[in-house]
């Protein structure tokens, strides 16, 4: 290779190796500085590329951010090199350079690994020597800023480099874990617990529902489609009721392993409970603090069985769960501080800058919207907004907001998070229904699935096994809560094997059946019948 390929080449192998250095030393801190680089992105993006990005990719947008960076820096680094060798600089202006990148890096390593980790001053910057390291070794090896050596010593070197970065792996997983405060409560933490630390300072062993429902009958055969539906064949002779718990149903109610996740955050915030409070305030008579177990022993705190959906879910999709919480209504929280009657709104305000809102009108009204502090019997995983977060049943997950420090009171209009992305305001569930489960016994075919009305409840729900020419009334089970979905099922006697064109449709507590009309998720949620075509 030439001066210039050269050049090109030995700078984008160290950017790499600089990129496999962070991954390595990100465990020491709990963080990522290409996570704090694609959170910034998220912030500053227009409300119609961020709603673009959801439609497009779905869970994928965040991975393909974070990845779209690191290709970035690579090429910036390789572009440096081809300008430089360009426009042929002297020794002088190379040097200048190539110092003045080396600072400006080593800068944006160690304020990414202090915004992206907790851990204490040592850790970040230790951290930042274990990314860096490797890729300055690299940059020795090759000469500088403009290699002599050729392609073969240079791959050579880069590889050199790169098990010194999974080195730093090891060494970082060694020295220990961003620091916690130990003793205070901990994401995923049974409650009980929580609540005999502050009675009494002592703890109780770990409680909560980790049970999943038993399937019945002996599966032969069973496969998953990609509208989330589980096609199966199960010995003829099992139960003839089939119930609802045959392969591919959802639990009735389940736990916070099997609750989907979705936020807007690359790198959710870590939160210490112990030096948490929450904030209730804004236009009320008298402002006041909690602590955490202030709030996980309120006498108002109870549990609740709730479904949430996200608003960005696809018809048939599986952002949507239902879970047991522990909660405190808001209204109760709220009138300890006391609210004019002139106030308007309920904004939540959160760790990660998130904040939403809801009609205090709407709050005053309802004993069921509520800051949740726990699930399954302990407090809530990370991943779910712990140490505290808002539940508003009947509402898409983008009204309940995670990771809550404050409740504020307003007395204006507060325009939420995804409110000012171009989604509605109001977010209330359409009515859906969605195919979980297609099983043969025999001759007989049962469909099973889930309908949610949000507040308004499920009254019935109508399966076709022929693209909605035909209809059946379905089964209903009980619903766990007022607040919770319902399950269903159907069984007919199809010993024809060939294609079946399964659709469903439910009809809500109102009276009003589900639209037939498919709309994407923006701005409203998405709208339809639930259609699966499955041979058994």
């Amino acid at each position: 290779m030439d001066g210039r390929e050269r050049a090109v080449f030995g700078w984008a192998a160290t950017a790499v190796v600089w990129l496999v250095g962070i991954l390595a030393a990100a465990p020491l801190v709990g963080g990522h500085p290409l996570a704090v680089a694609a959170q910034v992105v998220i912030e500053a993006s227009p409300g119609a590329v961020a709603t673009l990005a959801i439609e497009t990719l779905g869970a994928a947008a965040q991975p393909a951010l974070m990845a779209g960076i690191a290709i970035a820096a690579v090429a910036a680094a390789a572009g440096i090199a081809a300008f430089t060798e360009g426009y042929g600089p002297t020794r002088s202006q190379e040097r200048y350079l190539a110092t003045g990148v080396s600072i400006l890096v080593v800068v944006l390593t160690a304020v990414g690994f202090r915004a992206a980790g907790d851990g204490v001053f040592w850790r970040w910057t230790l951290a930042t020597a274990l990314a860096l390291a490797p890729p300055g070794l690299l940059r020795l090896a090759s000469g500088g800023h403009r290699p002599s050596v050729g392609r073969r010593r240079t791959l050579r070197n880069l590889g050199g480099a790169v098990g010194l970065a999974a080195g730093g792996a090891i060494a970082a997983r060694s020295l220990g874990r961003p620091a916690t405060s130990g003793d205070g409560p901990q994401p995923g933490e049974s409650l009980d617990a929580v609540a005999e630390k502050r009675d009494e300072g002592t703890t109780t062993p770990d409680s909560g529902r980790t049970a999943t429902p038993p399937r019945t009958g002996e599966i032969l055969e069973s496969r998953s489609t990609t509208e989330n539906v589980v096609v199966s064949v199960a010995e003829p002779d099992a139960d003839p009721a089939f119930g609802y718990d045959f392969a591919g149903m959802p639990a009735a109610v389940g736990t916070a392993a099997d609750h989907y996740v979705v936020d807007k955050n690359v790198s959710n915030p870590s939160v210490d409970a112990e030096r948490w409070s929450l904030s209730v305030r804004g236009a009320v008579q008298e402002s006041y603090d909690l602590s955490f177990s202030d709030v996980v022993t309120h006498p108002e705190a109870r549990d609740m069985t709730v479904t949430t959906a996200c608003i960005s879910n696809s018809v048939g999709g599986d952002l949507i769960s239902t879970a047991e919480w522990r909660a405190v209504p808001v209204r109760a929280l709220l009138e300890e501080a006391g609210v004019p009657d002139a106030a308007e709104d309920v904004v939540t305000l959160a760790a990660d800058g998130y904040t939403e809102a809801i009609p205090w009108d709407a709050v005053s009204d309802r004993e069921d919207i509520v800051l949740a502090v726990g699930m399954d019997g302990r407090t809530l995983p990370k991943e779910h907004g712990f140490p505290a977060r808002l539940l508003i049943p009947g509402r898409y997950g983008m009204k309940s907001t995670k990771w809550v420090e404050a409740i504020e009171v307003s007395a204006g209009d507060h325009e939420g998070y995804w409110e000012a992305r171009g989604w509605v305001e109001e977010a209330v569930v359409n009515t859906l229904s969605y195919v979980r489960s297609v099983q043969r016994r025999g001759d007989r075919v049962a469909v099973g699935g889930v309908a949610y009305g949000g507040r308004r409840g499920i009254d019935g729900v109508e399966v076709s096994f022929d693209g909605g020419d035909t209809w059946a009334d379905a089964t209903l089970e009980d619903p766990p809560s007022p607040h919770a979905w319902r399950r269903f099922r159907h069984v007919a006697e199809l010993p024809d094997s060939g294609p079946k064109d399964v659709v469903v449709r439910a009809t809500d507590g109102t009276g009003e059946r589900q639209t037939s009309e498919e709309t994407g998720a923006h701005p409203g949620g998405s709208t339809g019948w639930h259609s699966v075509t499955v041979s058994l």
